[in-house]
C-alpha cells in the first residue's frame, strides 16, 4: 500500500470525477463535508459589510462557522427562512433571493437539509448567483449516493459531500469540489 498509495488515491479521485461528472482535478479529498466548506469558507476574503445569504435550514456545525466568521470579519450572516411545506421550486428560490442585497457576495445552502431532509431547488438559485457575481457554496453532505449529481452541469463554485453516508465508504471519506476559476 505504501508504494501504491498515491496512484490509488489518483484512480479513485478519477472514478468519483466520473461519478460525480467533475474532472478529479476539481476535487479532493477531505475527512468530511464540515472540514470541506470550512476550507472554503475560511479562505475567502470577507470584507465589513460583506453579507452571507443562508437559510434556516443548515447544518448547525456550519451555521456556526458563518456566524463565527462574519463577526470576525465585520460582515453580516442572513439566514432566510423556508416555510414548510414547501408547495414550489419557486416558492424556495424567492424565499432565498429575497434575500439578495447588492451587498450579498457568498450564497450558502445545503442541497439536502441535515435537520429537515428537504431537497433544495439550489440550480436556478446557483444560476441566478452566477449571474449576479455571487459565489456559490454547497453543503452536499447529505447527498451523493442519495440523487445523481453531476457537478459540471450544476455549475456552483464550491459543493462537498460525504461518502461515507449514503455511498457507504469508510468513515473520514467526503470530497471537496471547486470549479476550476474558484480554485485560486
Amino acid at each position: 500500500l505504501g508504494r501504491r498509495f498515491p496512484e490509488l488515491m489518483r484512480q479513485a479521485r478519477s472514478d468519483l470525477g466520473d461519478y460525480l461528472g467533475a474532472d478529479a482535478d476539481d476535487l479532493v479529498y477531505v475527512t468530511n463535508a464540515t472540514v470541506g466548506l470550512n476550507i472554503v469558507a475560511r479562505s475567502l476574503d470577507l470584507r465589513p459589510g460583506d453579507e452571507v445569504l443562508s437559510t434556516d435550514h443548515e447544518y448547525g456545525a456550519l451555521d456556526r462557522t458563518w456566524r463565527f466568521l462574519c463577526r470576525k470579519h465585520d460582515a453580516k450572516y442572513i439566514r432566510r427562512p423556508v416555510s414548510v411545506p414547501i408547495e414550489s421550486v419557486d416558492e424556495v428560490v424567492e424565499a432565498v433571493w429575497s434575500g439578495v442585497t447588492e451587498r450579498t457576495r457568498v450564497l450558502f445552502i445545503s442541497h439536502i437539509t441535515s435537520p429537515t431532509a428537504i431537497t433544495f431547488p439550489i440550480a436556478p438559485l446557483i444560476d441566478r448567483a452566477r449571474q449576479a457575481g455571487i459565489i456559490t457554496i454547497v453543503d452536499g453532505a447529505h447527498t451523493i449516493g442519495q440523487i445523481d449529481l453531476n457537478l459540471r452541469e450544476l455549475g456552483a463554485d464550491f459543493y462537498s459531500s460525504n461518502c461515507h453516508k449514503w455511498l457507504l465508504a469508510p468513515k473520514g471519506s467526503a470530497f471537496l469540489f471547486a470549479r476550476k476559476e474558484m480554485q485560486h
